[in-house]
């Protein structure tokens, strides 16, 4: 069974903190922005770099992420950008489908309240 990488607060905090990231869902999944990921792919096919130096130069701190999860993004990346071209990475493709609630910006007060505010600044509750 695989396990599931569960970051803390000071973990999201640097991790959203990264241009390259639009936000963090349920604590567990990065969600990266389509630029770095369009980025990523033509690092990976048109340079010698691995998927860790390829993250590790786009900022990413990699004591925090799984030391596969560059591979295995990249990897998906790429067999995306194979079968649907640059299209794929296009904020408004046809090809995902994208959750409107992205946790960009999460306040925490002393009741251990967490407050995510979407992309268009509509407030969010988790007790």
């Amino acid at each position: 069974m695989n396990k599931i990488r569960v970051y803390n607060d000071y973990e999201m905090s640097i991790l959203l903190n990264n241009h390259n990231v639009d936000g963090i869902k349920n604590n567990s999944q990065i969600i990266y922005n389509n630029s770095f990921k369009l980025w990523a792919v033509m690092q990976r096919l048109n340079t010698c770099k691995t998927a860790k130096q390829i993250f590790a130069e786009a900022g990413f701190d990699m004591n925090i992420i799984d030391e596969r999860t560059p591979q295995k993004r990249i990897c998906s990346w790429v067999k995306k950008y194979k079968m649907f071209g640059k299209d794929y990475f296009d904020t408004n493709n046809k090809y995902t489908y994208k959750s409107k609630i992205i946790n960009k910006k999460v306040i925490d007060n002393d009741d251990n309240i967490s407050f995510f505010i979407d992309e268009d600044n509509n407030i969010f509750i988790k007790l």
